[in-house]
């Protein structure tokens, strides 16, 4: 798409409108909206995201099913290493 708009504008340039400065404006416009290191940090960004967002789904599903099978929340903590703040913070989130 932005290399799209990039070509009419030279297009309209060079035919109608011939600003010396226009056609390199536009490319420094259109290599900052697109940029391939900007999109490639953004995918490891979301990688990661989905990553944080997995462990924290199998925190969850963790922590309930040892709740579910009578462990309390400091055995709960102590098997899985999750501090116990965030076992309590699961099971209210998820049990209330």
């Amino acid at each position: 798409m932005l290399l799209a708009i990039q070509n009419l504008i030279e297009y309209l340039n060079r035919n109608y409108i011939d600003d010396e400065n226009l056609e390199k404006e536009v490319n420094i416009m259109t290599k900052s909206l697109y940029d391939p290191e900007v999109e490639k940090k953004g995918i490891e960004k979301g990688i990661e995201k989905g990553i944080e967002k997995g462990i924290e789904k199998n925190q969850v599903e963790i922590v309930l099913n040892m709740l579910w099978e009578g462990l309390d929340e400091a055995t709960i903590s102590r098997f899985t290493k999750i501090d116990i703040e965030r076992v309590r913070e699961i099971i209210k989130k998820h049990l209330n």
